[in-house]
């Protein structure tokens, strides 16, 4: 077991989806699921935070809590285009908190947006599968680089390269580089406000203008309605030991998509890294510490969700 303890005073925790929560593209095992019903049973709210789209976090975390637990959650999806909340009944509310998709895109623009982007499709030729588990996409689309796993989300469409991984560091990037240059051209033709971005291990995502991670989480944090629906006041998120951060990638070398989550919140929350990142490529300040228990990603989440009251 990792010497890292449980923070008793927590009211609210800050996650990742991916490889933090879930393997990528399948359901949260069930014993996470029952770990995560026992820390909302206990008062502390969640926001998954997360690149995927809603209706997937949905389908592999939050249709699994129980029902009358999901409105001490919030979801913002798309790295934060969106933030959801749940009714006391588990249910959806029927709009988000707040949109940047709706906010900066005309129905118009929205159309646009997908026209150009399946002309970056077949400018590269490039074979679209829908998202599904790594291995299972192996299986079906071979060891072609242009195979792409594409997903539409709303306020992101993303690529998923899988088989870029696989080649070299220089001609994954090669191509993966090309899209993004060629996508931002068109986005800035057709007077878009969408931007291109490698994320993840192998993802181009292609969103929204203006939004991050950092701005979603500060947004929940200053409004009081928002909290409020978790159960929550601006006094309780006002503490760092309040809040806690869990994810798995903060090395800068590697992207470090997460320390935008620490950005929001300032120098002195805790985050956990669950992925075992060298501290040496931390970002400078803030305080992530790696989880030093014997399991990694969303099994060392797990193993420090066990580890509660022991």
């Amino acid at each position: 077991m990792g010497q890292i303890k449980w923070n008793d005073k927590v009211k609210l925790v800050l996650s990742d989806v991916d490889e933090t929560v879930a393997d990528l593209y399948l359901p949260a095992l069930p014993e996470m699921v029952s770990e995560l019903n026992k820390v909302l049973e206990s008062g502390v709210a969640i926001f998954l935070i997360s690149g995927h789209g809603l209706s997937g976090i949905q389908e592999r975390i939050t249709n699994h809590i129980k029902p009358e637990l999901r409105n001490k959650l919030l979801i913002g999806h798309c790295c934060g285009a969106e933030v959801w909340g749940f009714t006391k009944e588990g249910n959806l509310k029927d709009r988000p908190y707040y949109s940047k998709y709706e906010e900066k895109m005309s129905p118009a623009q929205k159309e646009k947006w997908r026209r150009v982007v399946d002309q970056v499709v077949r400018e590269f030729e490039l074979i679209k599968y829908p998202t599904m588990p790594v291995q299972k996409f192996k299986e079906k689309a071979g060891s072609s680089p242009l195979a792409v796993m594409y997903e539409d989300r709303g306020p992101q469409i993303t690529f998923e390269v899988v088989n870029g991984f696989d080649m070299t560091h220089e001609q994954a990037k090669d191509l993966e580089v090309m899209i993004l240059e060629r996508a931002d051209v068109l986005f800035k033709e057709f007077g878009l406000p969408v931007v291109s971005r490698l994320a993840g291990v192998f993802a181009l995502d292609f969103g929204i203008e203006g939004v991050s991670k950092t701005l979603a989480v500060k947004k929940v944090l200053e409004e009081e309605e928002i909290l409020k629906s978790v159960g929550l006041s601006l006094e309780d998120v006002s503490e760092p030991e309040h809040l806690e951060i869990w994810a798995d990638k903060f090395s800068t070398t590697f992207g470090g998509f997460d320390r935008y989550l620490s950005m929001a919140v300032g120098s002195k929350v805790r985050a956990i890294d669950f992925r075992p990142e060298d501290p040496k490529e931390f970002m400078a300040g803030y305080n992530v510490q790696v989880w030093d228990g014997k399991k990694h990603l969303h099994e060392g989440l797990l193993e420090y969700l066990q580890s509660r009251g022991k």
